[in-house]
């Protein structure tokens, strides 16, 4: 394989086997290449590092293993587009991934990578960046089917433009991407036996539109700072053991299209705001502690209303007024059983008082009737 001047070479979805050959390192002039879809086995040529302005490499879908090399990030700069989909690579993820500053779509989903994101993922500045570098592709291609060593001297050449192309794993199901595919910037670590939280640094690349953490031994809280990719329209973070409450500032993700955070550990109210309530219950299903709307758990401070539009809360601080007043109709009445029946005894018992109480109220008849006559007549003098 010595085409020094070969820059596009596809032969994804076929049948081939074996090794990727080390002579794959004469091909300093490749920017794209795509061997998705075939059963080549061990690991990436270190060879490949000599590929330096290689843009777009495409291992997914083989039976290729071995860690993912450190080499990737040093040595091939140029790479806006990685793909070790479905492999066997294992070890964890060197932190030199974060030297891919042109990087916009990475995908090591579906593997058995370990470890912790690099803390230094933000410097993936092509995520943060608006817009897109990457550009469509036009090559001069030879017609002809035989291929020896060189193309003949003479060969008919053809232009065709070609658009880079991925599978990916978007709102739950996999897509196609081909002339959409540059603004397309994603990160897609699920399936792996990944652990740690995640880092702030991820909540830096603020035009990330796709986040797949799912499916790993991720823990702790998710970043209080996820709400700033405000551009975010895919995230599943499902299948892990992430605890604590759901972040605020999600519910601010208005372009969130697909949501997944089903069989963790989160707790806690599900925050207010259409955006995170518009989803579906399994999208939250698998977290016991969660409650509030969209699920039927009602969360503390909440119950449901009776008949009467009163709260469990309001009926235990009534039964406690209730018991309150209850004793306050016990005590009056027997203050005023002990006052009356002790001036009725009185009278009864001592004939000297009981003769001045009756005369007392005589006398008070009389000026009472005495009163009403006067009002009388002035009243009708008056008509």
């Amino acid at each position: 394989m010595h085409f020094q001047g070969l820059v596009f070479l596809n032969l994804g979805y076929n049948n081939f086997s074996g090794r990727i050959p080390t002579s794959i390192g004469y091909l300093v002039s490749l920017q794209t290449l795509i061997l998705r879809s075939n059963n080549l086995y061990g690991e990436l040529p270190s060879s490949l590092r000599n590929c330096s302005i290689l843009g777009f490499a495409d291992f997914g879908l083989n039976k290729l293993s071995g860690k993912v090399p450190s080499w990737i990030g040093k040595d091939l700069p140029q790479l806006y587009a990685l793909i070790l989909k479905s492999n066997r690579f294992h070890g964890s993820m060197p932190h030199e991934i974060c030297y891919l500053s042109n990087l916009h779509f990475l995908d090591m989903s579906i593997n058995t990578i370990s470890g912790t994101i690099p803390l230094c993922f933000y410097n993936l500045t092509a995520m943060i960046r608006k817009g897109s570098e990457v550009a469509e592709h036009t090559y001069s291609s030879v017609d002809f089917t035989d291929i020896i060593a060189s193309p003949p001297e003479g060969a008919p050449t053809t232009n065709f433009t070609y658009f880079d192309n991925v599978l990916a794993r978007w709102k739950g199901q996999e897509f196609q991407y081909g002339s959409n595919f540059a603004y397309l910037k994603m990160i897609d670590l699920s399936a792996n036996n990944l652990t740690g939280e995640i880092p702030v640094g991820v909540t830096k690349l603020l035009e990330l539109k796709g986040l797949n953490l799912s499916g790993n031994r991720f823990n702790g809280k998710v970043p209080l700072k996820i709400g700033q990719l405000k551009g975010l329209e895919c995230l599943d973070l499902s299948a892990n053991k992430f605890s604590g409450e759901i972040p605020q500032s999600m519910s601010g993700l208005y372009f969130l299209a697909f949501l997944n955070l089903s069989n963790n550990n989160f707790s806690g109210r599900i925050p207010s705001g259409t955006q995170l309530q518009g989803f579906n219950t399994s999208t939250y299903e698998g977290n016991t502690g969660l409650c509030g709307k969209p699920l039927i758990n009602i969360c503390p401070g909440n119950e449901p209303a009776d008949n009467d539009g009163r709260s469990s809360n309001e009926f235990e601080v009534e039964g406690d007024d209730s018991e309150y007043e209850r004793w306050l109709y016990i005590s009056v009445v027997l203050g005023f059983s002990t006052t009356f029946w002790g001036m009725i005894g009185t009278l009864v018992l001592n004939r000297r008082w009981r003769y001045s109480y009756f005369l007392f109220l005589e006398n008070l008849k009389e000026r009472i009737y005495v009163m009403m006559v006067v009002r009388i007549g002035r009243l009708q003098r008056m008509i």
